[in-house]
């Protein structure tokens, strides 16, 4: 059970999730933006068992910010699941789950829980937070060829209609911000913690799809993303494992896809991650990565979900520590 800490309760309010795992100074400059420009949102920061100082620091700066401590790394989807237990348990009219490394514009989280409220599960557009107004995430699709839930390309989007409202019609949404009404996330269920890291989003999406929720994008609201700032240190290494075993259990589980699909899925996007260090004669890089590869596989293959085994933890974190 996570610890708590706050000032009030959250009933009827909207709530966003803001999870933390040694990232204190992206969570600190999220929740500055959501305390500035979204100040009638019940903020909930909850630390993945990093214990690295950010909720005491986001407790002294922002009174008015609950704070859950969990003992453990539950990862995305369990520490996500955390934050969505306990605005629900508390009367959160609409929840949005946000990562950490997001900056997120005034007026942004009304907009979307407006939405929300209506009916739909929604995702904002999501920018490159370089200054260059790359879109990262606009609407998303799978991949028939492999079964690989990926986000439209540019030249996708521009031409992929939008509503008279803003809306854009999406078969997945992008976990780095989701907003649903609680009784969406009631009726769909949380996060499927098998996945731990990776494909839940997308899991997620298409369980909702399922049950008769739409999904949209509001294009309307432009919030700014670090991407790939949690994949640092160990999960350098461990985001190619939960990549990897993740996909092919979505594409397995939730698409009920072919072994061509699984096989496909692995050839273009994990042989690659192998191959290009090979390719530089990085050899020692290269069995590495073939290491975890095949670990994912066998793990997919065994049925063994959640976190990723203590042995590879151990193996990725040794290979990321600095040379002394």
């Amino acid at each position: 059970m996570a610890e708590e800490h706050g000032p009030t309760d959250g009933g009827g309010k909207d709530a966003v999730v803001v999870l933390n795992f040694h990232g204190r100074s992206d969570t600190e400059r999220c929740v500055e933006s959501l305390v500035a420009g979204s100040p009638d949102v019940l903020v909930v920061v909850v630390d993945n068992g990093s214990y690295d100082g950010c909720l005491e620091v986001v407790s002294r700066r922002w009174p008015q910010v609950w704070t859950l401590q969990n003992r453990e790394n539950l990862g995305f989807a369990g520490g996500m699941n955390t934050g969505l237990r306990w605005a629900m348990d508390r009367g959160a009219a609409t929840v949005t789950v946000l990562n950490n490394d997001t900056i997120v514009p005034s007026g942004a989280l009304r907009q979307l829980s407006g939405v929300a409220r209506r009916g739909h599960a929604v995702s904002p557009v999501v920018e490159y937070a370089d200054g260059s107004g790359r879109v990262w995430f606009g609407g998303g699709a799978i991949d028939a060829e492999t079964g690989l839930a990926r986000h439209l390309s540019d030249t996708e989007l521009a031409a992929d209609p939008v509503g008279d409202d803003g809306l854009r019609v999406t078969t997945t949404l992008a976990g780095c911000c989701v907003t649903a009404s609680s009784a969406t996330w009631r009726s769909v269920g949380l996060f499927d913690e098998r996945y731990f890291l990776n494909f839940e989003d997308s899991d997620w999406s298409l369980r909702a799809s399922a049950e008769g929720i739409s999904l949209v994008v509001d294009t309307g609201v432009v919030i700014e993303h670090q991407v790939s700032a949690s994949f640092t240190g160990a999960y350098s290494y461990l985001g190619l494992f939960y990549y990897a075993r993740n996909g092919l259990m979505f594409i397995s589980h939730r698409l009920q896809g072919t072994t061509t699909q699984r096989y496909r899925f692995i050839r273009r996007h994990v042989v690659p991650a192998v191959t290009r260090h090979l390719r530089r004669r990085e050899w020692r890089e290269a069995a590495r990565r073939g290491l975890i590869a095949a670990a994912a596989v066998g793990s997919w293959g065994t049925r063994r979900y959640g976190r990723a085994p203590g042995w590879l933890e151990r193996r990725a974190t040794g290979w990321s520590a600095p040379r002394t």
